[in-house]
């Protein structure tokens, strides 16, 4: 007991709990003291926690805004999972095991300590796929009288989940339940599947005056060889040695048939030692390097650009340390260097940067300049094409006091919420860049996708917080040194979710001075409705309806084929039934905007599937009017099968067809089988050149001719491995 009796007296003491009649005693001032001692220690700890944990504020607030919405989408599965969805594609997509999830995604203050945000979030993003394709499913089940959409979608279900599959149970919530156990969270890595393929995907080559493009089909055989496909013909095999992780993909034509890179394997299957890069079967000066024994990059590095070919011959050159890339990296181009930046200890971009764009070559020099903070962008970014600033825009800083309040920049995800794609590998693995930047805003000028000197198209317009918003309008300079720029399209953004709304003009994805077609119509929540037309040359060519519900193309439709330019006016004819071809499609050609489009080709698509089904001519990739090369033969459930003939036609409205090639396709893959004879590619009517040969299951063997069939000259001679 306190003995206040010996203290002076001042009058009643301020501490409730003591009775004595001072303001206080000794004891409580020292117990007070001690308190106030505690709570300053514990003011300092907090102090340092937070600031600890500043630069966590951005992937925390990204954490919770994509955990809301995942757990909103989770909801609306768990409504109609166990009424709708068949037993099949719940376990296929593993919905109870989301379900678990969905609990620990709402206990965010059992995560604050958490050392790996960046990890988290990627891992979040792709269970947020999962999630959106179960949604699919749905709408699609609802359309049962449709079978052809509910095999498409099982098609391709597993081809845009699975190039980053993950075990959810495991790595997730047992690291949200025990994360001192394992302090870093990845995705577990898986080879290839064989229910993936085959897969098809759009490549495209320089034809010399144009972008053509092709269709390619990705094989996965059951020795783990990867088979890329052109047209019957097998012009790659890859033997997978790892199969612990999945090996890349490649995309680009080119690389596809030119690139090999040779070097050893451990025990482990793993790459090893010294690796280098070979071109048309040349060694590449100096691309290569170092790996170390388990298969990590290590050491000075000369590597090749992604998009490399033969307009595009970059070259990157830095060290990597345990498969980051760290210090100064360059990039040669010409025998010319052009500094890019530096990297950090953890493989992030730091501090000034030139950055070449993603699809640099000869005639789309383009290059950004700017900042990076810890692998993100920040401030003002300018965009140069051949030296001469052209576009650019802001980056807000990721600071936490700037990123606090702002949005998930993932919202293209919703705008796709009824469309389940088949995309190249590349197109899924990059999926989650964008994350890493940080939001533009302002005013902004930016290049389409498709720009180089031919097609300087430009789009001018505001952003805030990563979304484009208001009135964007689209911009055309069609000669480099022009000094004025013509705007030839534009519409409007809404303000809240960054949808295109109203009418808009747009121009088509593969613009140029020779073919400058222009798309109107106008658009809802993003999607585009009722009447859309085609112009070229000032003229409507083509057009049709689409419907208000899910922006399908209905009716009569009459499109440009791909690649339509003033010497290859090529269109299509026919019918569509919720967004697929049915019936009978008619090609048709006209040799220039004054004459009349003729019928030269088409075939017919099956009514349910919306297969290519019967007698069919098709024109080449690189038709044009001096090279009028069509191919006739038979499909079979989408796939050629039987003998093919390709034919000639040298003048417009020629109807004398003159055979110059053909051969056979088997039944069960569509394979090129037996004798073939050819079409050289870029063919044309005063270089007629044709090779001549036997394919085996897809494959050339034995010895193959050139021949230029005008003259039956024999021009030379390739051997091929049995």
């Amino acid at each position: 007991m306190i003995d206040h009796s010996q203290l002076p007296i001042y009058g009643i003491c301020l501490d409730p709990t003591c009775h004595s009649l001072r303001p206080y005693c000794n004891s409580c001032i020292q117990q007070l003291h001690s308190k106030h001692v505690a709570s300053l220690i514990s003011f300092e700890q907090i102090q340092s926690w937070i600031k600890s944990r500043m630069n966590s504020i951005p992937e925390i607030k990204k954490f919770i805004k994509l955990s809301q919405d995942l757990i909103n989408i989770l909801q609306f599965v768990n409504n109609f999972q166990e009424k709708e969805i068949n037993q099949e594609n719940m376990e296929k997509l593993r919905i109870s095991q989301l379900n678990l999830l969905a609990n620990d995604l709402t206990k965010i203050d059992h995560l604050l300590q958490f050392p790996n945000w960046s990890e988290t979030n990627k891992q979040l993003l792709e269970i947020f796929k999962y999630c959106q394709t179960m949604k699919n499913i749905h709408y699609l089940e609802l359309s049962k009288d449709q079978p052809e959409n509910k095999n498409a979608l099982e098609q391709n279900i597993l081809v845009q989940v699975q190039p980053k599959k993950i075990n959810v149970q495991k790595p997730l919530i047992d690291n949200f339940q025990d994360q001192n156990q394992q302090q870093q969270l990845g995705l577990e890595k898986e080879g290839l599947k064989q229910q993936e393929f085959p897969q098809e995907l759009e490549t495209e080559f320089w034809s010399g005056s144009r972008f053509i493009r092709t269709k390619l089909l990705i094989n996965l055989q059951n020795n783990n060889q990867i088979q890329y496909i052109l047209d019957g013909s097998i012009i790659r095999s890859d033997q997978i040695k790892d199969t612990s992780i999945r090996p890349e993909i490649l995309t680009n034509l080119e690389q596809i048939q030119y690139l090999q890179w040779k070097g050893d394997f451990g025990n482990n299957n793993k790459k090893i030692g010294k690796w280098i890069a070979t071109w048309m079967g040349n060694t590449l000066d100096g691309v290569g390097g170092q790996y170390t024994n388990d298969g990590k990059k290590n050491g000075k590095w000369k590597e090749l650009f992604q998009n490399y070919w033969k307009e595009a011959q970059v070259y990157e050159e830095g060290e990597y340390d345990n498969d980051l890339r760290i210090g100064d990296w360059k990039y040669n181009y010409q025998d010319k260097t052009i500094n890019g930046g530096k990297y950090n200890q953890k493989g992030e971009k730091v501090g000034q940067w030139t950055e070449l764009s993603e699809n640099f070559w000869d005639k789309s020099q383009i290059i950004y300049n700017g900042e990076y903070k810890d692998g993100k962008k920040v401030g003002r970014w300018v965009i140069q094409y051949e030296g001469v600033e052209i576009g650019g825009g802001q980056y807000e800083d990721y600071h936490p006091q700037n990123m606090l309040f702002q949005e998930y920049p993932y919202y293209s995800f919703f705008q796709e919420s009824f469309q389940v794609k088949s995309l190249p590998f590349s197109a899924n693995i990059k999926a989650n860049d964008d994350i890493a930047n940080s939001n533009k805003n302002g005013k902004w000028i930016e290049l389409s996708d498709g720009f180089y000197c031919n097609s300087q198209v430009t789009y001018e317009g505001q952003y805030r917080n990563g979304k484009k918003i208001g009135r964007w309008d689209i911009w055309w300079k069609k000669d480099y040194d022009d000094k004025i720029k013509v705007q030839i399209g534009g519409g409007l953004y809404d303000e809240e979710y960054s949808f295109k709304i109203g009418k808009w003009i747009e121009q088509s994805e593969r613009f140029w001075d020779n073919s400058q077609v222009i798309l109107k119509g106008e658009y809802k929540n993003g999607k585009k409705i009722d009447l859309w037309t085609i112009e070229a040359f000032g003229q409507q060519v083509g057009g049709g309806l689409y419907n208000k519900e899910n922006s399908n193309k209905i009716g009569n439709w009459i499109e440009l084929c791909d690649g339509f330019y003033g010497a290859a006016q090529i269109i299509q004819k026919g019918q569509y039934l919720n967004g697929k071809k049915i019936g009978k499609w008619d090609i048709c050609y006209r040799e220039n905007e004054n004459q009349p489009f003729i019928q030269i080709g088409g075939g017919v698509y099956d009514e349910s599937t919306s297969v290519k089904i019967g007698n069919w001519i098709e024109l080449s990739d690189e038709f044009f009017d001096r090279s009028q090369v069509t191919f006739n033969g038979w499909y079979k459930n989408g796939k050629k099968v039987g003998k093919w003939s390709s034919y000639l036609k040298k003048n417009y409205g020629d109807f004398q067809n003159v055979q110059i090639g053909g051969g056979s396709y088997n039944e069960q893959d569509s394979l090129k089988v037996g004798e073939w004879i050819d079409v050289k590619e870029q063919f044309i009517v005063f270089q007629q050149l044709v090779y001549k040969g036997v394919y085996r299951d897809g494959k050339k063997i034995g010895s193959w001719m050139e021949i230029e069939i005008r003259k039956n000259q024999t021009r030379g001679i390739v051997n091929y491995d049995k």
